[in-house]
């Protein structure tokens, strides 16, 4: 197997602003996305299901994603089952997900609940350098870049490009640190430890009211 590429790490908003705006993408609405996120988890209580906290905030940072997004050049996408934006003309698609730690040299991001089959096809395009075996051709969306707008339970979020297998993050092309989470309200944060919220399912999304 080919040796893999160095991650390539953002850090300042010297190196991430013009990223961005390369990707067609605002900082100021991905924060915004991980605070609907946050704040939706924060709303569960102990006599929600034990998963309720990491549901909640997949289903409301979904949500989020594509209203802050969709118009006239992001629009929604559900291809191979998994909830993502897709910027037509830039190739990129962009999935919302609940990670244990977000900007963090020495811990890449992990998935709170596993990825299924759809997110693994997703991300095949991703492999830019021939570092991991490509998983069914035959249904793997060729020509595509795939972000997962991560975000932690303590508010941290990065928007970063990853290899998957196994259901997992294995590695990571491109990272860009958005937040560390000191932006947001300390208020208390409920664990995300018993999420397994799938990616394979249509969530139905309502605004609060």
């Amino acid at each position: 197997m080919p040796q893999m590429v160095p991650t390539r790490i953002l850090r300042e908003d010297w190196q991430v602003l013009p990223r961005l705006e390369e990707l067609q993408l605002e900082k100021a609405k991905l924060l915004n996305i991980r605070a609907t996120a946050v704040g939706a988890a924060a709303d569960s209580t102990p006599y929600h299901p034990a998963n309720a906290a990491g549901t909640l905030s997949y289903h409301f940072g979904t949500f989020a994603l594509r209203n802050e997004f969709v118009g006239k050049v992001w629009v929604l996408d559900r291809t191979n089952g998994v909830e993502t934006i897709k910027n037509e003309a830039k190739r990129i698609k962009v999935v919302f997900a609940n990670v244990d730690i977000a900007c963090n040299d020495d811990h890449p991001p992990k998935p709170r609940s596993t990825k299924g089959a759809g997110a693994e096809r997703l991300c095949v395009g991703n492999d830019l350098f021939g570092g991991l075996p490509h998983y069914a051709p035959a249904v793997a969306e060729a020509g595509w870049t795939v972000y997962y707008l991560m975000v932690a339970p303590n508010g941290a979020v990065e928007l970063s490009c990853p290899l998957l297998k196994n259901g997992t993050f294995q590695h990571f092309v491109e990272r860009l640190y958005l937040s560390d989470g000191s932006d947001l309200d300390k208020e208390p944060k409920l664990s995300l430890d018993e999420d397994d919220a799938a990616d394979d399912f249509d969530p139905q999304v309502a605004r609060k009211k």
